[in-house]
């Protein structure tokens, strides 16, 4: 489905019945569908929104500049749109970002958090990295990077058990906006939520997988995770063994289980 929100036409889905829930995708696999693994199985107890954030995945650019303040904007938006009072907010990697300032910024929206894959803020270490492969990207398009994205985010036995997904994934990550791509992750090089998240106070999970070694991890996997664990008071942790930055894909029937456990204490019908 699509709406019209202002300067872009955002596209979305909503299915299932039961509390609001709201799910928030990453940057490399641009598109409500990183989601495909959790929304039957949420949807039989949770009315499930999944959107594609401006100039990403089949939303629209529109003129905002494309980050996590304008992709805060733009789910009030919807949820306004939908009439959505009140929903459960669940964000992967930049999702994370994004869940993390929107519920700082309207607080009365969120009825329950979970932060998966995601961190406060960009390690300055990583820095140079990041503006290295946006280089390239910028340069030579999405190819430059995604031999070396689909090998991070993905162990080699996964792979070789799964090149149908391999394949989905990687046509995606073929499918960014080269220039939409670098410019979001150069505004998540400048984003830092820490010194504010001893404010939430909704009832909140953060997922990680112990062998994630992505930029966002920090300098080991689940550094991240803790500190977002010691930031956010009361919040629960998981660890998904074995599971690198996409846990929701690669041990998607344990990331399901740790999450229908906790939104269902944290959403009873």
């Amino acid at each position: 489905m699509v709406i019209e929100l202002g300067d872009f036409r955002c596209a979305y889905e909503r299915v299932g019945q039961g509390p609001d829930l709201t799910l928030l995708h990453s940057v490399g696999l641009s598109t409500r569908e990183g989601w495909r693994y959790q929304i039957p199985a949420l949807a039989e107890r949770f009315t499930v929104l999944s959107f594609d954030f401006r100039g990403l995945g089949e939303s629209s650019r529109g003129n905002a500049p494309l980050g996590v303040a304008s992709f805060v904007r733009d789910l009030a938006a919807l949820l306004k749109a939908l009439g959505i009072s009140r929903t459960a907010v669940m964000g992967i990697s930049l999702g994370g970002f994004v869940a993390q300032a929107f519920t700082l910024a309207r607080p009365e929206l969120v009825s329950a958090l979970v932060l998966v894959s995601t961190t406060c803020r960009h390690l300055a270490a990583n820095q140079a990295r990041r503006r290295e492969r946006n280089a390239l990207v910028r340069k030579l398009g999405m190819q430059a990077a995604v031999d070396q994205q689909v090998d991070k985010q993905f162990a080699p036995e996964f792979a070789r058990a799964n090149p149908d997904v391999l394949a989905w994934y990687r046509a995606h990550y073929l499918a960014n906006d080269p220039l939409h791509y670098a410019e979001v992750l150069d505004d998540l090089g400048h984003f830092n939520s820490c010194d504010e998240l001893h404010t939430i106070t909704c009832p909140t999970l953060i997922v990680a997988g112990d062998a994630d070694t992505s930029v966002v991890a920090g300098r080991a996997p689940l550094d991240s995770a803790r500190m977002l664990h010691g930031l956010i008071p009361g919040s629960e942790l998981a660890v998904i063994a074995g599971a690198r930055h996409y846990p929701q894909i690669d041990h998607a029937d344990a990331f399901n289980a740790r999450v229908l456990s906790f939104l269902t204490a944290a959403m009873p019908a």
